[in-house]
């Protein structure tokens, strides 16, 4: 059998030597500029970019790149209006927000993207959140958040025109099995199930304006957006480890910039850290994407820390902290009440059997 020839019953391993390398190198250029222009919550924009550098679709077209800015514009818009007209109203800005929250929870991929169901939860908690405190400071976040995602889009157009994909064939692969389709009624109950988690913790950071602990909240309705957590306390667990081990890098990183305290070295330790968790976000192992949390959770603690927008040094553990008591209450409050549906529903079962 010649070279050229191809057994496709016979695995066929290709290096991903050069997607961890536009990762961990996408990710400390994307920082760097994001650092260095120094705009508001410029710490999203590397995280922002994990999302096209972690993925194993090509490079975004200029219609793809032109649609996510525009669909955080749209995101940032509806946060805006909401504000504005409903915020002072809270008998109905409170219970429409709950109703937006169980709507975007239960759209599919195809009604809403993926990465416009985050921009929408970042939207309806962050900006009205900031909107107790002034208009001002709620429109300052919106448009920093747009002006990350367009810096995001060029960035990424760049770093894959250094590290283009390969453009070589690919052999015959079987096809992974993949999990049947949810019914409705399933998805609708994981959507209440993320609704009842987020909903109260939302209303007490609004009611006792908690601005110190945005992250936090922010943190909580990103988790809720990953159902898969919420069915068994292993999966939680393994979230759990994936945000400490992003918190564990943070420190090790941020104790090596107290000793070196350049520019430089802080974008060479995002390289080596995005080598390191990128070999196993590219690695295909079922916890690939933990690797990718991880990986995220180190750079929004890194770059808040070296971005101005926290104090330095216990900062940093505070951080750590807050992000872990988010990723617990998320897994436990999912836990607790996917329990508590599965009682309920045993319960009504049992009762329409017995009225049988």
């Amino acid at each position: 059998m010649s070279a050229s020839t191809v057994n496709i019953n016979t695995p066929v391993v290709i290096p991903r030597t050069r997607e961890i390398l536009r990762y961990a190198f996408g990710s400390a250029v994307t920082m760097g500029v994001a650092m260095g222009m120094g705009w508001p919550v410029s710490f999203l924009a590397p995280v922002l970019a994990l999302m096209f550098l972690g993925s194993p679709a090509p490079s975004p077209t200029l219609k793809q790149g032109l649609g996510f800015v525009f669909a955080i514009a749209i995101a940032c818009g509806a946060g805006l209006l909401l504000t504005r007209t409903l915020l002072p109203y809270p008998l109905v800005f409170v219970p429409l927000i709950g109703l937006i929250l169980l709507h975007v929870f239960y759209a599919t991929a195809k009604q809403i993207p993926p990465f416009l169901k985050l921009f929408l939860l970042l939207t309806l908690s962050a900006i009205p959140f900031l909107g107790l405190q002034s208009m001002a400071l709620a429109s300052g976040f919106a448009m920093s958040l747009i002006l990350n995602g367009a810096a995001t889009v060029v960035m990424v157009w760049f770093v894959y025109g250094i590290f283009p994909d390969r453009n070589i064939p690919q052999p015959v692969v079987r096809a992974k099995k993949t999990a049947p389709p949810i019914s409705d009624a399933q998805r609708f109950q994981n959507a209440l199930i993320s609704t009842v988690v987020v909903f109260p913790m939302l209303l007490l950071f609004f009611f006792f304006e908690w601005v110190s602990g945005l992250t936090t909240l922010i943190f909580i309705m990103i988790l809720a957006m990953q159902p898969g957590f919420a069915k068994n306390f292993k999966a939680g667990g393994l979230l759990i480890l994936a945000n400490l081990a992003g918190g564990i890098g943070a420190i090790v990183a941020y104790e090596l910039l107290v000793i070196t305290p350049v520019f430089v070295f802080m974008l060479l330790l995002v390289v080596l850290f995005g080598l390191i968790y990128g070999a196993g976000v590219f690695s295909n192992k079922p916890t690939a994407q933990l690797y990718g949390t991880a990986f995220s959770t180190f750079l929004v603690i890194l770059g808040m820390t070296t971005s101005g927008e926290s104090e330095a040094g216990a900062e940093v553990y505070t951080r750590i902290v807050l992000i872990m008591i988010a990723v617990i209450y998320v897994v436990v409050a999912s836990g607790v009440v996917a329990a508590l549906f599965k009682s309920f529903s045993r319960r009504s079962n049992e009762a329409i059997v017995g009225d049988v």
